[in-house]
């Protein structure tokens, strides 16, 4: 029995499958995607404060494969994989799957680009010119410009008014920026996209192989890449190396759900995987290997830290990880690098993680209220003729076997997931069925709002 695992009644062995030992509502991923956003900004410190020459340690330990905050952004989309990937098995429709993810990470997003330009890019500007005197206008990088090439996730703008020219992010050898941190969150979204698309073709249902294949086939084109840079540029999806990894990475945490009832959490196997981990970072092969052991040591952690509480007051990562590239540039814009590394790095923590919550609790909170709003949907009987996998894009009585939609109750689990059938429409009452009840026994427990959410990275 592996001590500090939680364990369904009669399962007490030496591995578990992950389906019985993670706990929906009492798990650690929460303090997990805290510790990412952290990495993320210690990552940062070191070109935005000029230490180390502008890279952190670990990017010269592994010979230029991974850096602290390259890891923290894959940690991020394994995290996501599976949590979106149940996001969409337990949503009624693919629209209302949709709805969700754009509450989750538009709202935030936007408002940080309103901040940047209100907030960030005027205290750097008065810093610059002693007046606000032309911020706005007669510049090819206005804050207009911020607000309305960036207003779709693709960072087409990363600096106002050439702005930041003093700091030592300048020297770092990348284009200057006031959030260096928004460009992993396009393809962010394109993850949930392809999600919503497999889900509709009924991949999850009736396909999982083929959420294999398209693992391995990414990471093939991934090791392609590393060994032959450029050879893959201009083809779709893999031409792109981000793509490649981040979708690679989200992949294996979307795999991490579908086989959660075949894969075995162990302390055993979690020591192996911290070794090939860690290892495999030296001789070059942490494309090779390392991406599958992190995946595998996320959920072990999850599982085993007793940190399930860390989020009850809120999940403030997304926050964390939008807000402390500006913050810890504006820090630097003022000479803060100067007092030291550690100063540097926990002051900026400091002032992030306030914004952070401030973020959470003004703009992330009160919008993903609005998931439960009622969206139009078509019913049963005006799609006739259409597949049920096409169908369940707007049908809300289409529903999966086992598990909850929201408050709504479903039919208990009686196969392994993947081979579920879809349930049939129920008859015609007189009086319309309640749709509010109680957890079904035996279905999965339903998820809190802090854990259907996930934060890029």
């Amino acid at each position: 029995m592996i001590k500090g695992l939680r364990y369904a009644p009669g399962t007490e062995r030496s591995s578990v499958p992950l389906d019985q030992a993670f706990d929906t509502k009492r798990n650690s991923l929460g303090f997990l995607r805290m510790v990412f956003a952290a990495m993320v900004l210690f990552d940062h410190a070191f070109p935005l404060g000029g230490f180390n020459h502008g890279t952190d340690p670990m990017w010269g330990w592994t010979h230029g494969q991974e850096s602290f905050g390259g890891l923290a952004v894959a940690g991020f989309f394994v995290v996501s994989g599976y949590l979106v990937t149940r996001s969409f098995t337990e949503s009624r429709t693919a629209v209302r799957y949709l709805w969700k993810r754009v509450l989750r990470i538009f709202p935030g997003f936007w408002v940080c680009l309103l901040v940047t330009v209100a907030v960030f890019g005027t205290i750097a500007y008065v810093f610059d010119h002693s007046t606000l005197h032309g911020y706005v206008f007669g510049h090819p990088d206005s804050p207009g410009g911020y607000l309305g090439r960036n207003a779709l996730l693709q960072m087409n703008q990363y600096n106002i008014d050439g702005l930041l020219s003093t700091t030592p992010f300048q020297h770092s050898g990348y284009p200057q920026a006031f959030d260096g941190s928004l460009w992993t969150l396009i393809y962010e979204f394109k993850c949930y996209l392809a999600v919503a698309v497999l889900g509709v073709f009924g991949i999850f249902r009736w396909g999982r192989p083929a959420v294999l294949v398209l693992a391995l086939a990414l990471w093939v084109a991934q090791l392609q890449d590393v060994m032959h840079p450029s050879r893959l540029r201009g083809i779709p999806v893999i031409g792109d190396p981000n793509m490649m990894i981040l979708g690679f990475v989200f992949c294996l945490g979307a795999l991490l759900y579908l086989y959660r009832d075949k894969i075995l959490l162990s302390d055993t196997m979690a020591l192996v995987a911290a070794v090939v981990l860690v290892v495999g970072m030296r001789p070059n092969l942490y494309y090779a290997v390392g991406q599958v052991a992190l995946a595998y040591l996320c959920f072990w952690l999850a599982v085993r830290l007793p940190l399930d509480r860390f989020d009850r007051f809120g999940d403030f990562s997304y926050g964390l990880y939008i807000y402390a590239f500006p913050v810890e540039q504006i820090l630097a814009l003022y000479g803060v690098y100067r007092w030291g590394l550690a100063a540097y790095v926990l002051l900026s923590l400091a002032i992030a993680l306030v914004v952070a919550m401030a973020s959470w609790f003004l703009v992330e909170k009160p919008f993903l209220r609005l998931k439960r709003l009622q969206l139009g949907e078509l019913p049963a009987a005006a799609t006739p003729g259409i597949p049920p996998g096409w169908r369940r894009v707007w049908n809300p009585r289409l529903r999966f076997a086992g598990g909850t939609a929201g408050a709504h109750a479903r039919a208990p689990r009686t196969r392994p997931y993947g081979h579920e059938q879809l349930t049939p429409p129920p008859p015609v009452r007189r009086s319309p069925p309640p749709t509010m009840g109680p957890r079904v026994p035996g279905g999965p427990p339903a998820r809190t709002p802090d854990q259907e959410v996930e934060t890029p990275r």
